[in-house]
């Protein structure tokens, strides 16, 4: 903390630790109208890329959720841990924290605030002002972030302008701008084609930070240049395997099989 912050009884935010721990023990949700996002699972995930695969309503969402803590467990607990934090989620007073070290990606998601920024600069700038990050800090942030996500040659455009790949690179952009230990990602290359999803993977797995995402492109996860170390297959609200990309894949093309089979009755 600055002394000039310091006089006037402000707080600013302790570093990010350089990686976290997130660990579920029996922890499930339930929503409100009674449908299960995930059954009480028991899971510890501290790899640098971890991607999680399941069919549509299989829990994916739900653990990354819990995981980031957008949701809280209605069974079980989850904890997230870094450094010498330990941090409980559902513990409002320690989510802020929380919060301040998982950035939160949801498919080409941006927040609404940015449409109304002139530019994606100033949108990108505005949470760090806001945060008491110093000028010169906040202009290398958004340099460094822009130039490794491709955006620096519309950062004088306004959200509104950028076409899908963009607001996927952005969306990414805007969770690490106040330096996460952690990034948290809903099918962050949803509704992209193969040269867009190439480019959004490449640069947000290129970047040095811990990833836990959700997919559907299985071709994607398995590509050597993404370093990914660890996969798990979601069914029925619930872990059904946990381990290589390359294994992970065979199995969920064989559970694939098994569903389409029972669906014909054969």
């Amino acid at each position: 903390m600055g002394l000039f912050d310091s006089l006037l009884g402000r707080k600013t935010a302790a570093p990010a630790p350089s990686a976290l721990t997130f660990t579920l023990a029996g922890a499930g949700h339930v929503y409100d109208d009674g449908d299960v996002g995930l059954e009480p699972t028991s899971l510890t995930i501290a790899e640098r890329r971890v991607a999680v695969i399941g069919l549509n309503g299989s829990g994916k969402t739900t653990l990354l959720k819990l995981l980031d803590g957008a949701l809280a467990a209605t069974a079980g607990t989850v904890t997230v841990s870094g450094g010498d934090e330990t941090l409980d989620p559902s513990d409002r007073r320690q989510l802020k924290r929380v919060e301040q070290i998982i950035g939160r990606v949801r498919r080409e998601e941006i927040p609404n605030g940015f449409y109304q920024a002139e530019t994606i600069a100033a949108a990108v700038e505005a949470p760090m002002r806001k945060r008491r990050v110093p000028e010169s800090e906040r202009q290398a942030i958004i340099g460094n972030l822009f130039a490794h996500f491709g955006l620096s040659g519309v950062s004088r455009q306004p959200a509104s302008a950028l076409d899908s790949e963009k607001r996927h690179l952005l969306a990414v952009v805007a969770a690490l701008s106040l330096s996460p230990a952690a990034i948290v990602a809903d099918e962050p290359t949803k509704g992209l084609d193969e040269i867009g999803t190439a480019h959004v993977a490449q640069a947000l797995f290129s970047y040095n930070k811990q990833v836990v995402f959700a997919t559907h492109d299985t071709d994607m996860i398995v590509r050597p240049e993404y370093a990914i170390d660890r996969t798990i297959v979601l069914d029925d609200h619930r872990v059904v395997f946990d381990g290589s990309p390359a294994d992970a894949v065979t199995f969920y093309a064989e559970l694939i099989r098994r569903k389409c089979q029972a669906a014909k009755g054969d």
